[in-house]
């Protein structure tokens, strides 16, 4: 089990500005954490910052704090259902280590937080220059308690920024197959996009595409989330597949290509068969830094925009929506759409991504009924174009760039959601940047857990998809063939 913490960009500002003091000494103050379970990986989500009233604290060269204020931080994390983490600043750069001092308050405050909570204290360190280390105390037996440091702390929000612990995520050293790809922008920040982890949710004609874009960015720990099947449809539109992968999980048949490529030594690409909305599926996505969003239905969609919030993961999604003229003789319009969402950023539901009723509507089933989806209006989503494999190649490169500006950051700019118009050639930018005032999803940042258990559902598609594959696995097929009955 790996360790991680996530800060919402704007307690990171209010971090700074109180810990990082002008006068070198050290700071402390509380804050409040709700755990995100991955599969692999534990992460506390920071939700509120607690600094001190006059008197609840001294800084003296050193810094300590008050029993008042141990207390009232106590209070707040009871009445809220939250964990508590404890931060200080060094006056030194980079991931800090902890002094004797520091192990022996932690030490001490493990214990009594572990009591009031039944979450494990949380221990952070900040540099000067805003380097984050950060560390759990595990209980492994009565008054005994194990210190877990965390393999990385991440910044999110406009950009995401990550503090790796180089121990346990040194930077992978890339061969000369990837000498170009490193010269556009230097070894530093290819440093942190070999380090990322990174799901894609939904192989088809798209995320087939990010997956070959990103392998060959020199990302190589890669999942993939998809419990559907080629079928003989989508070989016009799936990247490198052929016939012979008819029958087969899309997210094994893409593996094995990318593999076939031999980039790394070690590349840890995953496959689940699942849907995001069943358990497997979503807690491997809550093990990945950054998830694609390559579906396009509005139940998946939903799902991946409270994550996003709740758990401070950035999503980047896209969409393709394209008519045939009403002579069914050309093109009527075609148009793609690329964003991020997550904290600080606006959500999918502001986009227009996905619409409340439809997702209503395929929790139901109601979708999967050719007789109900024959008498639905001809403008429902169900009922559009579909798009083709260029246009994917579209929206995957824009997909892209919104990933490489996300992590990147060049000089510091940051931009949001844009839209192509087939037509006339023109990319639109003029969205909003942030949901509008009345939206909720914004509020389900650093919920955590306490969202995550709502989400989770069982998914009758994704579970027909997987017998299928059973039935259609070569030696199944061969067994059949040879005593010829069916065994399921």
């Amino acid at each position: 089990m790996k360790y991680s913490v996530v800060i919402p960009e704007n307690l990171q500002e209010q971090l700074r500005r109180h810990l990082i003091r002008r006068d070198r000494q050290e700071d402390l103050c509380f804050a409040l954490y709700n755990p995100s379970e991955g599969r692999t990986r534990y992460s506390a989500v920071i939700k509120e910052v607690i600094l001190p009233q006059p008197g609840e604290r001294q800084v003296h060269g050193n810094v300590s704090f008050n029993p008042e204020y141990y207390d009232r931080v106590c209070s707040l994390a009871l009445e809220k259902g939250c964990g508590i983490c404890f931060l200080h600043s060094h006056p030194d750069p980079g991931w800090q280590g902890m002094s004797r001092d520091d192990i022996e308050a932690e030490k001490m405050l493990a214990p009594r937080v572990k009591a009031t909570t039944g979450l494990p204290l949380l221990g952070m360190t900040t540099g000067d220059d805003e380097t984050w280390s950060a560390r759990f105390w595990i209980k492994k037996a009565p008054e005994t308690y194990e210190r877990k440091w965390c393999a990385t702390v991440r910044v999110v929000g406009k950009g995401i920024k990550i503090h790796f612990q180089e121990q346990q995520m040194p930077a992978p050293t890339l061969g000369n197959e990837f000498i170009r790809t490193v010269s556009a922008w230097g070894s530093s920040k290819q440093a942190i996009l070999s380090r990322l982890k990174v799901g894609i949710v939904g192989l088809g004609s798209v995320g087939s595409i990010v997956a070959e874009a990103l392998y060959k960015t020199g990302i190589r720990n890669i999942s993939f989330i998809d419990f559907d099947l080629v079928e003989l449809k989508n070989l016009d539109r799936l990247q490198g597949i052929g016939r012979k992968s008819i029958g087969r999980f899309k997210v094994d048949v893409i593996k094995e290509r990318l593999l076939k490529q031999k980039l790394f030594e070690r590349p840890l690409i995953e496959t689940f068969p699942y849907s995001i909305i069943e358990e497997e599926g979503f807690r491997r996505a809550l093990d990945c830094d950054i998830l694609f969003c390559c579906v396009d239905r509005p139940w998946p969609r939903y799902i991946l925009n409270v994550l996003s919030y709740a758990n401070g993961i950035p999503v980047i999604d896209g969409g393709i929506e394209t008519a045939i003229n009403q002579r069914g003789t050309n093109l009527d319009y075609a148009r793609w759409k690329a964003h991020t969402v997550g904290p600080g950023r606006i959500c999918l539901n502001c986009l227009g991504q996905y619409k409340s009723e439809d997702v209503a509507l395929e929790q139901s089933g109601l979708l999967e009924d050719p007789t109900y989806v024959k008498n639905l209006p001809k403008d429902h989503f169900i009922n559009r174009g579909e798009n083709v494999f260029t246009f994917s190649l579209g929206v995957a490169g824009m997909e892209m760039q919104q990933f490489l500006s996300l992590v990147l950051q060049p000089r510091g700019q940051y931009y949001g959601p844009k839209e192509f118009d087939f037509n006339i050639g023109n990319i639109d930018f003029d969205f909003p940047f942030h949901c509008t005032g009345n939206c909720r999803f914004p509020a389900k940042l650093g919920e955590g857990e306490k969202e995550n258990q709502h989400l989770i559902e069982s998914h009758p598609l994704a579970e027909q998809r997987r017998r299928e594959a059973k039935r259609n696995s070569p030696v199944k097929a061969l067994i059949n063939q040879f005593f010829k009955f069916n065994i399921i």
